[in-house]
């Protein structure tokens, strides 16, 4: 166990008042679980040693569920064995003061052990002790994935772990994530039954998954992956964790991972900033990924923000782009899911076409504008408007030259409504557009961007997808 638990159970025993000395108690033993599951919250109880009331309730920001924690003082077999059957119901967590003897060490002549691992196993009922905790919140440090697992513990874990069934499980873990990015299928397989013993349905899912994306992304066929029990796709936990996994991971990696996600999931992730893998994912999906429409919001550059531009962000719930002082937000499903737009000056003809010509979009309707009223110059044979003489001369007859609205027809030969006063392109009804070709016809568009920066827009839009480097490198 830890030298802080050690010292501050002995502390707590050296304390006068009752209750200041089970208060104390509890601070240690929620101390040892948020250190190996820091984003887990903790709520006292006014009980202590209760034989069905909690000492400690865990609750988690991002999930609708809490877990019990009951503090044992005596780690004896029989003793927790006699007492499980009162607390089970709730799936617990049991977390003794005192480390748990040895498995296969009993001092008495009996099956005690055996026993309660079995029913602990059955009920999904967690029991460990300080020395059990203390190897889960040392192997989160070594990678990301024994990170996970080591919250797939706190909040799922299940049967009797001491440090040595913690080091075996990590262990296989570690040397199942290795054999999954060489199609290795018996060290997967073992990983797979390792976790699967040693976690509830949930979080034994939750790591499987992620198990399974590499396998596939590593080009692994799904069919040879060894049989596990969950099947589903990434949730938005397991993306963010692969996300802050994966080193130097191939693009095909991220191809191959991209082929099950959303635009709206990847607005979800929690992801550092920069990430190149986020990069790297949403580069080589870029025409895979589906958009509903984007929103271009002046942001002035932070101190101590990356100098890498532009870089796909998650920002305010969204996928976005980060460009110098600018962010382009990308709405999934629907316009509500950006963040309101700016009023910004709308560029006059010239500037539109301009434009036009950087981004290579046809601009098949403008809409004029003065005050109140509005003016429409449309193509009904679909071609580009910016070059015919009558729109220059419909400007100058009617002495308006503010365009405020256009549509521009992008790759696929389908339409996107421009509002440059507010920065915005949105499909018609429920359109939606590959990302990769929305970006590259309309940001041009609706941002006046420098020379340099367009190139380099134009360079990430077109090229990322084969070359997965961060922007700007």
């Amino acid at each position: 166990m830890r030298t802080e638990f050690q010292d501050a159970i002995a502390a707590a025993g050296r304390l006068q008042d009752a209750s200041s000395m089970v208060m104390a108690i509890k601070r240690a033993v929620a101390s040892e679980i948020r250190a190996a599951d820091p984003s887990a919250s903790v709520t006292f109880t006014d009980y202590f040693n209760h034989t069905f009331v909690p000492d400690i309730v865990l609750r988690w920001p991002t999930e609708s569920r809490e877990r019990l924690v009951y503090v044992r003082p005596n780690p004896s077999d029989q003793w927790l064995l006699n007492g499980i059957a009162y607390v089970s119901a709730h799936k617990p967590m049991v977390f003794t003061l005192e480390d748990l003897a040895p498995a296969g060490q009993d001092l008495l002549p009996d099956d005690s052990r055996r026993k309660l691992t079995a029913q602990a196993l059955a009920t999904d009922t967690w029991i460990t002790d300080p020395s059990g905790v203390a190897a889960v919140s040392s192997v989160r440090a070594k990678q990301p994935y024994l990170g996970l697992l080591s919250q797939a513990l706190v909040r799922g874990g299940r049967g009797v772990s001491g440090p040595a069934e913690i080091t075996d499980l990590a262990e296989k873990t570690e040397a199942g994530f290795t054999a999954s990015r060489e199609l290795s299928e018996p060290d997967t397989r073992l990983a797979v039954q390792a976790i699967e013993g040693s976690l509830d349905a949930e979080q034994s899912g939750r790591l499987t998954r992620v198990l399974r994306a590499v396998w596939e992304g590593h080009g692994g066929a799904s069919s040879k992956f060894p049989t596990a029990s969950s099947v589903g796709t990434l949730t938005d936990d397991d993306l963010s964790y692969l996300l802050s996994a994966m080193e130097q991971a191939p693009i095909d990696f991220w191809r191959r991972i991209g082929r099950t996600l959303t635009t709206a999931q990847l607005g979800r992730v929690r992801v550092d900033d920069p990430s190149q893998n986020l990069h790297a994912l949403v580069s080589a999906n870029l025409d895979s990924l589906q958009a509903r429409g984007l929103r271009v919001v002046d942001e002035p550059f932070r101190l101590g923000e990356s100098d890498k531009v532009p870089r796909w962000v998650v920002a305010k719930g969204c996928l976005a782009l980060r460009g110098l002082n600018w962010t382009a937000y990308i709405a999934a499903r629907r316009t509500e899911e950006m963040p309101p737009p700016d009023d910004a000056p709308v560029p006059d003809l010239p500037e539109l076409r301009r434009r036009a010509f950087a981004g290579r979009a046809p601009i098949t309707q403008v809409q004029f504008g003065r005050n109140d009223r509005a003016v429409t110059y449309e193509s009904k044979d679909g071609t580009d408007v910016l070059d015919d003489p009558g729109l220059q001369q419909a400007a100058a007859d009617l002495k308006i030259t503010a365009v405020e609205k256009a549509v521009a027809t992008i790759e696929g030969d389908r339409n996107v409504g421009i509002d440059f006063g507010q920065k915005t392109a949105i499909g018609p009804t429920n359109a939606i557009f590959p990302l990769g070709s929305l970006m590259r016809s309309v940001l041009p568009l609706i941002s006046d961007l420098e020379e340099d920066e367009l190139r380099m827009l134009h360079e990430a839009l077109e090229s990322a997808a084969s070359s997965g480097e961060l922007f700007g490198q």
